[in-house]
């Protein structure tokens, strides 16, 4: 992404963006971490460390992104407070750390973990 200013232009990847929205989520109550399908055997595996941007799915959208999540929650927590959770914990963190809008936040919870 790239945004003109009047002393020049800023450019944020997207890995960056992913980055910041994968350690927000890993953060959130309920979040066991993110989580990535394999193609082969269709079946999701926790990331932990540095990958977590694999679990983030970064789009851009007129004035801002659009995010995909994939998580694995813990067992036992209400799945929904828990989404609307971390949507707004995401939201909040992009926003503030790269200053870009965030568009739309889709959470698909792949596991959940006991």
């Amino acid at each position: 992404m790239r945004f003109d200013t009047q002393n020049g232009v800023i450019g944020i990847s997207n890995d960056v963006v992913a980055s910041v929205a994968g350690k927000a989520a890993s953060a959130c109550f309920g979040v066991r971490g993110m989580a990535a399908r394999s193609a082969l055997d269709g079946l999701a595996r926790l990331l932990k460390g540095e990958k977590l941007t694999q679990g983030v799915d970064v789009r851009s959208a007129a004035d801002g992104v659009e995010l995909d999540l994939h998580v694995a929650l813990d067992s036992g927590v209400n799945v929904r407070t828990t989404c609307s959770n971390l949507q707004h914990q995401v939201r909040y963190q992009v926003e503030h750390t790269c200053g870009i809008t965030v568009k739309t936040i889709n959470i698909y919870v792949e596991t959940v973990k006991g």
